[in-house]
């Protein structure tokens, strides 16, 4: 086989535990499910972090989370350190397809591609009209009215700015005009313009917030949950449910998340066939994951005065547990793997695979780390008095293992410390916190993210509707 093309599939937001073949008793994942019948599927996988920056820098780098640092928004790392540039110069062309605005936009990691296409939600409705980013300087809504009267198509513009800076922030939130099917044509349409191999990442966030699926695969929301959700969509997440908000709402939002999950994994298995049918399956490395889980009210298994709202915070099972199935070039024999396993190793993966071989997200050290570093003090953005928000500060630390035949995870948040064993019948026990204390005091900083500047205000919008505190 010549060189092997690579594809890395990243369902934003969904975790292990709502998951088909991982033992999620909704039928959220059929067409994941079954690609894994002829794969490699890591039953114990962990994310490097809980938030999309830090994971997608440990994805492209093999840096854990506490040598990259890259934990804000905006991070920016030095050129020459992903896998994307090292696939660049050996003759492949690499592509990045996502609404990601951290991935795309706010950070600088769709630099490292030759070829990136997303978010699709900053287009204009009317792309030959007004928009507000034309307007110069911060214009109100009055200023902004004013320049559209003025302009060749006022009705038009009028709208441009409705839908986007100016209108409710739900806008955007458009499940028939923002999902994964637009990303996966664009990406299709790349890999097949050249001969060339290629390499792709392609992002997809029908899983993250804010949950609302086409109505094709509404399965187990409905309209009444839905509406109550869409009460919730003015602000982030964590803004409403510290706020005024009861968490039997978000609890009950997981049927909108399940039916998410069920709309991309359809998705993913139409770009599977299409691959399959184009005869480039065989030939490409395949690697399906996420980049982090999910919080939909959940105790902090650390600290119970915490309970886990989307992936803002907290290092738990809901966050750091992921799905990963693999499938080698040339290889459809199936797998179950149950040693802990690290995203960390994605690079890794790669280059065994362009030399001919078969990689492992295991690693010889047998352990996987995950690692937060929000929120950090003084925690503003949480609105809780000053003397309330202890309990959220990180950094929080997790660590994937096997111990005496079984799989233990330890976890640690400055004092407070947590071990988790698949049979909780064995009885408590204590967390190793010296163990934990000494593989991360191993991790040295690797000098890799520069100094970056506040993203645009476009950018915070978009990162806005995502639920992100910004």
């Amino acid at each position: 086989m010549d060189q092997p093309n690579v594809l890395l599939v990243v369902l934003d937001s969904v975790r292990a535990k709502n998951v088909g073949h991982l033992g999620y008793p909704r039928d959220t994942t059929p067409r994941l499910d079954e690609f894994a019948e002829r794969a490699t599927t890591y039953v114990n996988a962990r994310s490097p972090g809980i938030h999309s920056i830090s994971s997608h820098v440990s994805l492209f780098t093999g840096l854990e989370v506490a040598e990259h640092r890259a934990t804000s928004h905006s991070a920016h790392i030095e050129p020459g350190h992903t896998i994307w540039e090292e696939l660049a110069d050996a003759g492949y062309r690499t592509g990045l397809f996502t609404p990601n605005a951290i991935v795309a936009e706010s950070s600088n990691l769709a630099s490292f591609f030759q070829k990136a296409v997303g978010p699709k939600r900053q287009e204009l409705v009317f792309p030959d009209a007004l928009g507000p980013a034309q307007v110069d300087g911060d214009p109100s809504y009055g200023d902004y009215l004013k320049a559209c009267v003025r302009s060749d198509s006022p009705i038009r513009s009028i709208i441009n700015g409705l839908s986007r800076e100016f209108g409710s922030s739900t806008a955007a939130h458009d499940p028939t005009r923002e999902h994964a099917g637009e990303y996966i044509d664009a990406f299709l349409q790349w890999c097949e313009s050249e001969s060339a191999p290629w390499a792709a990442c392609i992002n997809l966030m029908d899983a993250h917030y804010p949950y609302l699926s086409q109505e094709s695969y509404s399965r187990w929301g409905d309209d009444t949950l839905e509406n109550l959700h869409r009460e919730a969509m003015g602000g982030p997440l964590t803004t409403q449910y510290l706020g005024d908000r009861p968490f039997w709402e978000l609890e009950a939002t997981e049927s909108l998340y399940d039916d998410c999950i069920r709309q991309v994994d359809d998705y993913v298995g139409k770009l599977l066939d299409e691959l399959d049918a184009n005869g480039e399956l065989d030939e490409t490395l395949v690697v399906v994951t996420s980049d982090h889980g999910e919080g939909f009210g959940e105790y902090s298994n650390l600290n119970d005065e915490v309970r886990l709202i989307d992936h803002s915070w907290g290092i738990g099972d809901e966050v750091a547990h992921v799905p990963l199935v693999v499938k080698p070039p040339g290889d459809s024999s199936n797998e179950t793997v149950t040693k802990p396993a690290t995203l960390t190793q994605f690079p890794n993966v790669v280059r065994e695979s362009l030399e001919g071989g078969t990689g492992s997200f295991t690693l010889d050290a047998g352990c996987a780390i995950t690692t937060s570093y929000r929120i950090q003090e003084p925690g503003t953005e949480l609105p809780l008095p000053a003397d309330e928000r202890e309990p959220y500060f990180g950094p929080w630390h997790s660590i994937c293992r096997q111990q005496n035949g079984r799989v233990v995870v330890d976890s640690v948040r400055r004092d407070d410390g947590f071990r988790h064993t698949p049979s909780p019948e064995e009885g408590v026990e204590s967390v190793d916190r010296k163990y934990i204390e000494a593989v991360i005091g191993e991790l040295s900083e690797a000098g890799v993210t520069q100094s970056s500047d506040d993203p645009s205000s476009e950018v915070e919008q978009r990162l806005q509707e995502l639920g992100y505190m910004t």
